[in-house]
């Protein structure tokens, strides 16, 4: 396969990806989530975002009290159920005084979204940071597992109950690194869960460092091992993808089936955040690579 020349409408900060019936959607970090659309999953358009100030949540300015207007990052659309959802992060940059979030709709197009609340949120006396949410619903049992995190204590998994989309049960960390990790993405393959981060640092245009690593692991709950065989809760993870001449920091991925989205820094747009797509190629031992 062949990686996609994308066209159209491409700024992109934090995307994920879901297709249905043949439509791609992206959602990103931006003013009350931007959303693309695209036929073809090659040319993007731009729609309109999920929250207005009309229609933002009240409970954010309660959670976290220095959030900002319409600023919502690093959004998870997945359905489930039959209906179609969305997790989010409120925040401000470099405090872990944070949220993720819900809210729901009958489709990815749809003009109004149900707030379907809090998911969990972070304080200064907490050990970690409730941002960068990623749901996978487990092919073994149909069981929802949410891990999120930033920087902290690194990466967390919860158990969601399957109605409410809440977390139920214990939370453990299943990533951590002192030089900064975030940006959790878990999928299944071949009986491996694999856990994929972005290391380093994002939002510093051609200076970004963001670069993306994965583990695996037998268990949903770990340990996760790179290549090496070192954990990722030791800092491990092996290189899927660094920055070139011209897309720097690629990073913030999401993972669908065989296609990983992301978004890297155009030195030739100066730095501005794009949208990437790329077929995953893997190798006979069941090791990811682009």
């Amino acid at each position: 396969m062949q990686a996609l020349e994308l066209q159209g409408d491409t700024r992109a900060h934090d995307p994920t990806l879901l297709v249905e019936q043949g439509r791609h959607h992206i959602f990103t970090t931006g003013a009350g989530i931007q959303r693309l659309s695209s036929a073809d999953g090659k040319t993007w358009l731009r729609q309109a975002p999920v929250f207005s100030e009309a229609n933002k949540p009240a409970w954010w300015a309660t959670v976290v009290p220095e959030h900002k207007g319409l600023d919502v990052w690093a959004p998870k659309l997945f359905k489930h159920a039959g209906r179609f959802w969305v997790m989010y992060s409120i925040s401000t940059f470099g405090k872990n005084v944070s949220a993720i979030g819900l809210a729901s709709a009958e489709s990815p197009e749809a003009r109004d979204w149900r707030d379907d609340g809090l998911v969990v949120a972070s304080g200064f006396e907490d050990n970690f940071n409730a941002i960068d949410p990623d749901v996978l619903i487990d092919n073994k049992d149909g069981r929802l597992w949410f891990s999120y995190g930033s920087f902290w204590g690194g990466i967390r998994l919860s158990e969601l109950d399957r109605k409410t989309l809440k977390p139920i049960g214990e939370t453990r960390f299943i990533a951590r690194r002192k030089g900064g990790i975030e940006a959790p993405t878990l999928m299944q393959r071949g009986g491996w869960y694999y856990q994929f981060v972005s290391h380093d640092f994002c939002c510093r245009g051609v200076e970004s460092s963001y670069n993306i690593r994965v583990g695996r692991a037998k268990n949903v709950w770990g340990p996760y091992l790179d290549k090496d065989g070192v954990a990722m809760t030791e800092g491990g993870g092996s290189l899927i993808e660094a920055g070139g001449p011209r897309w720097k920091g690629p990073g913030h991925q999401d993972v669908v089936g065989n296609t990983l989205v992301r978004h890297a820094y155009d030195a030739e747009d100066g730095g501005k955040p794009h949208l990437r797509i790329d077929p995953l190629r893997w190798s006979a031992d069941g090791w990811p690579s682009l």
